[in-house]
């Protein structure tokens, strides 16, 4: 009979005092507690503790929730592992070997390097610290009380996580989705282990926030003329709530697109990676090539991450190792300093276009969505959010819907053109200082080739024609 969870409180020292083998599940985030992080912390000890100067026997402080799953006689930190790491550390580093660490009471370890490297640092900044309360530590750690819950089953665990909302550094939707689809695996440690490490190797400076909230949430969601800027709860709903359960963990449906014209599914092996089987053939396949498509349905677990890799690689053989020369000329010297807005449609539009057709008249797509942009960039004194909604809401159609259902790049190409006001580069004349004068002067440099004696934007849809056919 399954046990029920444990749920208490109880204080610091309690809760160290309990000897105890810890672990930190591969699917958890690194220990990323920052200088300024343990400053905040000795802070908030001393202005609750230290009254007149002196430490006194006041009230306890409440440090929030401590989320254990006991296994083996282990527990898995599900939730606290900020929080305990930080205080395990500061204990170590004012009380040496009086400290719990250095009495054997806990054992804790960590496999991410960026952990042990942070660890390393906090340990030298405590130990240089010269706050009144290092002499005071273990009487305030049995004044800091938490709430204990220690569950016997992971999913149970998870359902608690999933509805706190505790004091440490706040989760960002990736960290929700890691955790979410890794539990989807089914206790797979291989495959977890798999993913895991990708996933962070991949989200280093948290890069997969970019991915998922400025190119696969808006993509998908940006339909028709109902748009609106998704925020944490809008992106976990997309890429948790509504995703569909796999026949089995490694094994992932495919939909018809130019990436696939002739599998029903792929596999994935741990050891020897994606495997793509069309009748019994088996193909080899780089991240960027998975036959996936941006807003087909995207299954739980091992289709979640392979769907994230293929798309954090296009971002960056496109955005960041710049494959595509001529890609990269025309973003580099176009939207050098002109939107950031701007920029991250330009960048949504082309990752959009390339997952329909891949580099075929890449450049020519650049070059007249970038038209598009330029128009309102020069009718427009300020840039805001709002303007990329206005784009996609207030045309016929919106651009998005249309690359994904054309079926020739020049149906794309004749729309863009087609919604263009021409007459908003008659105000270029209003671009005397600014971005606006920026954003010209980057025009003029781009197509200075084909510009003859032209300096006005009024040229530009011939520039860009001169600039394709002398490709």
């Amino acid at each position: 009979m399954k046990r029920q969870p444990l749920v208490g409180t109880c204080t610091i020292t309690d809760f160290f005092e309990n000897s105890q083998e810890a672990i930190i599940p591969d699917y958890q985030r690194p220990y990323v507690w920052n200088e300024e992080k343990l400053e905040q912390l000795i802070e908030d000890l001393e202005a609750h503790f230290l009254v007149e100067n002196t430490f006194d026997d006041i009230s306890n402080y409440y440090l929030g929730t401590i989320l254990v799953c006991e296994k083996d006689n282990q527990y898995e930190i599900i939730d606290g592992q900020q929080r305990i790491t930080t205080l395990l550390l500061l204990d170590y580093a004012w009380r040496k070997d009086e400290s719990i660490l250095s009495q054997g009471k806990w054992k804790l370890s960590y496999k991410s390097l960026l952990s042990k490297k942070t660890i390393r640092n906090n340990v030298k900044v405590l130990e240089s610290s010269s706050s009144k309360a290092r002499n005071k530590i273990e009487f305030i750690f049995s004044k800091l009380v938490i709430t204990l819950i220690i569950t016997t089953s992971e999913d149970e665990a998870f359902t608690f996580f999933d509805s706190q909302n505790n004091r440490g550094v706040s989760l960002s939707p990736v960290d929700f989705l890691k955790s979410y689809h890794l539990r989807a695996l089914g206790g797979k440690k291989d495959l977890q282990r798999t993913f895991a490490t990708q996933w962070d190797s991949n989200n280093c400076g948290q890069f997969l926030n970019i991915i998922f909230s400025h190119i696969l949430w808006r993509n998908r969601n940006w339909k028709g003329k109902s748009l609106w800027y998704g925020d944490k709860d809008a992106i976990l709903k997309t890429f948790q709530k509504q995703t569909i359960k796999s026949i089995e963990n490694n094994s992932v449906t495919l939909y018809p697109n130019a990436f696939n014209a002739l599998s029903s599914h792929l596999e994935f092996d741990s050891q020897t990676g994606v495997s793509i089987q069309p009748n019994r053939l088996n193909l080899q396949t780089r991240s960027e090539d998975y036959p996936f498509a941006i807003r087909q349905p995207v299954e739980k677990g091992t289709g979640f991450f392979l769907y994230t890799e293929k798309y954090h690689a296009i971002y960056t053989i496109l955005f960041k190792e710049f494959r595509f020369n001529e890609l990269e000329k025309c973003y580099k010297e176009l939207y050098n300093d002109v939107s950031r807005y701007l920029r991250m449609f330009f960048e949504l539009a082309v990752i959009s276009y390339y997952d329909k057709y891949k580099d075929y008249k890449l450049l020519e797509f650049a070059l007249w969505l970038d038209y598009l942009l330029g128009s309102y960039r020069i009718n427009q004194h300020s840039i805001v959010a709002q303007t990329i909604i206005k784009i996609l809401r207030d045309n016929r159609q919106n651009l998005l819907d249309v690359i994904e259902m054309s079926y020739r790049p020049e149906t794309v190409f004749e729309f863009i053109q087609s919604i263009t006001d021409d007459s908003f580069y008659t105000n270029e004349d209003k671009a005397t200082g600014g971005v606006r004068k920026q954003y010209k002067e980057n025009n003029l440099t781009y197509y200075n080739e084909v510009t003859g004696n032209e300096n006005s934007l009024t040229n530009k849809k011939k520039w860009i024609n001169a600039k394709l056919t002398q490709k």
